[in-house]
């Protein structure tokens, strides 16, 4: 399952669970990498989807709550990206 910019996604940090949504992919070492922003306005850069890192996006989570709409984030993704106003994270 892939994510697409503009799609909003559960992030898991240990214990922790945020919504945010995709502003980038792209592929790095064979495996895709996602830039989120989240709903604080903090990006993370390079997050994968494998639970096995300490930062990741929650497949299970996004799947549960935001692709059924239960979630959406209050970021205006399509608004920022008309305005050039979302934040460049990779070089």
């Amino acid at each position: 399952m892939g994510f697409k910019p503009g799609q909003t996604v559960i992030v898991t940090t240990e214990d922790n669970h945020q919504v945010g949504v995709i502003l980038d992919q792209y592929p790095i070492n064979k495996q895709t990498v996602y830039d989120v922003l989240l709903e604080r306005r903090t990006a993370l850069i390079m997050l994968g989807s494998a639970p096995s890192k300490n930062t990741y996006i929650n497949k299970s989570l996004t799947a549960k709550l935001c692709d059924t709409d239960m979630i959406k984030t209050t970021i205006p993704y399509k608004e920022m990206l008309e305005n050039e106003d979302l934040p460049i994270c990779h070089a």
